[in-house]
């Protein structure tokens, strides 16, 4: 038999495993019988890529189904399917792309909420962490309970910056300073234990990692050593990189899912106040 028309049959197989209503049709519109003559082998090959268009569409709206931003979910699931198109294609470069369109969509409808520009100049210099249970003997850690001199900014920027970067506003703050803004607030809720530095520090690590990425398209770029040395390591093993980039995101979905109705109160309530007894 012709490979063309035995890679055909294969397709149809999957579908029918996929696809329970492309089952029922083709054994409508063929019965019981066992061979089948394929005379558009093209056909037949764009109505396989339209069942799975069909179900990376279902799997993107499910994807974003219980997402909070409601507002960004349409542009979401489009930057979704390309994503998940780029991915069959091992098309790496613009896969990252996609993956890194929709941290950026979300990232930067939070940091244009004034609320959070309310926030985080009301808490740059607050210690990044909080009383532990143990400190406060037992009673349950609360955001106003705070210790330490490392403080947010410390956190978000480094020590050698976050003096000149904390005084800017959110708008001016970089792609992954965002980023990082997201992670403690929503992640982490404004409520760190100093032990979750390590954890925040691999969190933010893979973000940075994408975010580095996503310009693996463009070509001409003239990259330095790091960013060289970061896409470097990642090309070496990619197959893992589709996955653990994913899962990336789907970690930030479940931050503002989780997170953004802590920030929209006891975060904002809370910052407040310090607004209040700064004036």
């Amino acid at each position: 038999m012709d490979e063309k028309l035995k890679t055909t049959i294969q397709k149809i197989q999957l579908l029918a495993k996929q696809n329970p209503d492309f089952e029922k049709e083709m054994r409508s519109i063929f019965g019981g019988k066992g061979c089948v003559v394929l005379n558009n082998v093209n056909r037949i090959d764009d109505i396989y890529e339209y069942c799975i268009q069909k179900i990376i569409r279902k799997q993107a709206e499910d994807f974003y189904k219980n997402f909070q931003l409601n507002s960004l979910i349409p542009s979401l699931i489009d930057d979704y399917i390309r994503m998940e198109d780029f991915r069959r294609k091992d098309n790496f470069g613009d896969f990252c792309l996609a993956v890194y369109q929709q941290i950026e969509a979300i990232t930067n409808t939070i940091c244009n909420n004034p609320k959070m520009q309310t926030i985080t100049s009301a808490m740059w210099q607050c210690p990044a962490y909080i009383k532990t249970s143990f400190d406060l003997k037992g009673a349950s850690p609360i955001i106003s309970e705070r210790k330490g001199n490392y403080t947010i900014a410390d956190l978000i920027f480094s020590k050698n910056e976050s003096e000149d970067k904390s005084q800017k506003s959110i708008s001016e703050i970089s792609a992954i300073g965002k980023i990082k803004i997201v992670i403690y607030y929503f992640g982490f809720r404004a409520m760190m234990f100093s032990n979750n530095y390590n954890d925040f520090q691999v969190i933010k690590s893979l973000f940075v990692d994408i975010y580095q990425c996503r310009n693996l398209n463009h070509r001409g770029n003239n990259s330095s050593e790091y960013q060289k040395g970061i896409t470097d390591r990642i090309l070496a093993e990619k197959s893992f990189y589709y996955y653990k980039f994913l899962s990336g995101l789907i970690k930030y979905i479940e931050y503002v899912n989780n997170g953004l109705d802590n920030m929209e109160t006891i975060i904002f309530d809370y910052a407040n106040t310090l607004q209040m007894n700064k004036s």
